[in-house]
């Protein structure tokens, strides 16, 4: 039931993420003194990255200034989601009876509105006024120094949110800073905040240039940072380096916005749930869940969605200037008008207007620096398919939650897991060295692609794991390290432009600590064996043109050996009945649509809502 629930979260708030003060500009300390070890004088540029969204630590604080505590006593963080067993038992008491009537009288019985108040409530504290300003004092934990001088809490927060230890060791903790923002802020403060403090990280380290990092969320606040500082950053930046970026947003973000996620039967009553809880041992659940939602009438499943929905967006992301920065500009008009000419958000309007043009000129920002010196690359991946929330989510190439054409800005590609046409021919919109920019898949045309000559791309990158892949992770280190690496052509054995995903994260963790198991006190044959798989998954990982079948070979012998000498559990198998559970399961949720159809069980029987 807990692992039930954490995934249910998990999902509600991906799609809100896609869906008390405000931000303080940043102000340096009046720090003069160089503090890097090189005083300014050696070969790598200070690196400021910029991360994803939900990725930096706020805190909620009282009158007195005091961080607020949740029912654990420890401090709100993310969402501010602040539920007791108290509370959960308070909503169910609640939800009973409309929950009740509903499924009796087959009608949504004030089921819809409890839901949605519901939901609201548990992220109350979210909520922002028509000024764009949180109703409760929210702030983010800033991190104004490079990592070599923050705490030893603060250093693990950082790698743990963005492994570049690699990097450190190469340049430096000295060279590393981290610049951490309340996703839910005003965006044109964002960038003056940011501007001020790449100002101060090359006061700080001696350089007069520094390598800007936007991961995410990271690539539409580097919209507005680049249309409002463009030419300074010309001068200020040596390299400029996405990774997964929102450069034009994410449908899934302007669908939550323009209130139009998916609704379609084949979602709701077959696909969803299977795919969002796709484990094997969530199998009996998925197909579950697609038995239960027939339990109430088709309206009133539309009802619940469209309404919690609705209150989400009205009471926390229409205020959230950040979020509308994760919109496709494709929807802005629509969006303008439906929220910013009613004369109640001004504030909020201005900001917008000027953002639209910080990101209908971002291709141009992004050239102007190249043609001023500044090396500009893009990390992206691609044919993966989008959360089921959205109509055309089976369709769209996509990471799962931005699409490619946003990510690789301006890319051109192909329906999910389907190839171009046989006669196509790649369209050279940017390409200038007459090169094969089509992917080796025939999924892609980089061509179209405004950075084509300096964007990577990892087939079936998961956006949510790019940080748990090594080679992508690699990459960043060596373009941030490298002066002599210029673009897809420097390194195409090693880095070629296109590669495929590998996550590594659990078994990078599981190799650290099978290093330090004495073989001595091992059976002779278990010692060579432990000491031949960590080397395999050595040399696997040295290895940064991915080969699937080596990566889970090499995972599968590590595992293997460790639960043979007992220092890991065997993977818990499913039993018998719960096999047949989830087998049963799948053919009566098939069976009902087929026969019931995409519907309620009520609605069959009144024949309605087909």
């Amino acid at each position: 039931m807990k692992r039930f629930l954490c995934k249910t979260l998990c999902v509600f708030l991906s799609i809100v993420m896609l869906c008390g003060a405000s931000v303080t500009a940043f102000a340096a300390d009046g720090q003069s003194e160089v503090l890097t070890a090189c005083g300014g004088d050696c070969e790598y540029c200070p690196s400021v990255v910029i991360p994803g969204v939900f990725q930096s630590q706020t805190r909620m604080y009282d009158d007195d200034g005091n961080v607020v505590l949740d029912k654990e006593g420890k401090p709100l963080t993310q969402l501010f989601v602040n539920v007791s067993t108290k509370d959960i038992l308070r909503y169910a008491a609640k939800a009973i009876l409309p929950l009740t009537l509903s499924l009796a009288l087959q009608a949504d019985v004030g089921l819809s509105k409890t839901v949605a108040h519901i939901v609201t409530d548990v992220l109350k504290n979210n909520a922002k006024d028509n000024e764009g300003n949180h109703i409760e004092n929210i702030d983010v934990i800033r991190y104004p120094m490079s990592v070599a001088r923050c705490t030893p809490e603060g250093k693990e927060f950082i790698y743990r949110t963005i492994p570049l230890e690699q990097y450190s060791e190469i340049a430096g903790e000295d060279h590393l800073y981290f610049f951490t923002y309340d996703s839910f802020a005003s965006v044109s403060e964002l960038a003056d905040e940011l501007f001020a403090f790449i100002q101060n990280v090359k006061k700080e380290t001696g350089h007069d240039k520094i390598n800007l990092v936007p991961i995410s969320q990271g690539g539409s606040i580097a919209n507005e940072l680049l249309e409002r500082y463009r030419d300074e950053l010309a001068r200020d930046l040596n390299r400029l380096i996405y990774i997964v970026p929102a450069v034009d947003g994410s449908y899934v973000i302007g669908k939550i916005f323009s209130g139009t996620l998916t609704l379609r039967d084949t979602d709701l009553y077959r696909d969803m749930f299977p795919r969002l809880f796709k484990d094997e041992d969530e199998k009996a659940m998925a197909y579950g869940l697609n038995l239960a939602i027939r339990l109430l009438p088709k309206r009133t499943v539309h009802n619940i969605i469209n309404r919690t929905v609705d209150e989400l967006r009205n009471s926390i992301l229409v205020n959230a200037t950040c979020m509308w920065a994760l919109t496709p500009s494709s929807e802005y008009d629509t969006l303008y008008a439906r929220y910013l000419t009613d004369g109640t958000r001004e504030k909020l309007r201005a900001e917008l207007e000027f953002f639209h043009r910080a990101q209908l000129n971002a291709v141009d920002n992004i050239l102007y620096l190249q043609d001023s010196g500044v090396k500009v690359f893009d990390l992206c991946n691609y044919d993966h398919y989008f959360y089921p929330i959205i109509d055309g989510w089976e369709t769209y190439n996509a990471d799962g939650v931005i699409q490619l054409d946003s990510t690789s800005i301006g890319a051109t590609s192909c329906p999910i897991h389907e190839t171009l046409p046989a006669d196509y021919e790649q369209k050279n919109t940017y390409c200038t060295c007459g090169g094969n920019h089509i992917s080796p898949d025939r999924k892609v045309d980089a061509s179209t692609g405004a950075l084509c000559e300096t964007t990577f791309y990892f087939d079936e990158g998961d956006h949510e794991r790019t940080g748990g892949n090594d080679v992508i992770i690699g990459l960043a280190v060596a373009l941030l390290t490298d002066e002599n690496f210029k673009d897809v052509h420097t390194y195409p054995d090693r880095y070629p432009q296109f590669n495929t995903a590998r996550v590594t994260k659990n078994l990078r963790g599981t190799l650290a600590w099978a290093r330090k198991i004495d073989t001595s006190s091992l059976p002779a044959d278990d010692a060579a064996e432990l000491t031949a798989a960590i080397k395999e998954c050595d040399d696997m990982l040295a290895e940064t043109v991915v080969d699937l079948d080596k990566t889970n070979h090499a995972e599968r012998r590590l595992d293997a050996i460790l639960v043979k000498i007992g220092k890991k559990d065997p993977p818990k198998e499913l039993t018998a009945s719960q096999k047949k559970l989830g087998d049963v399961m799948e053919k009566l949720s098939a069976w009902a649509y087929r026969v019931i159809g995409p519907r309620g069980f009520s609605d069959a029987l009144l024949f309605r809502g087909k």
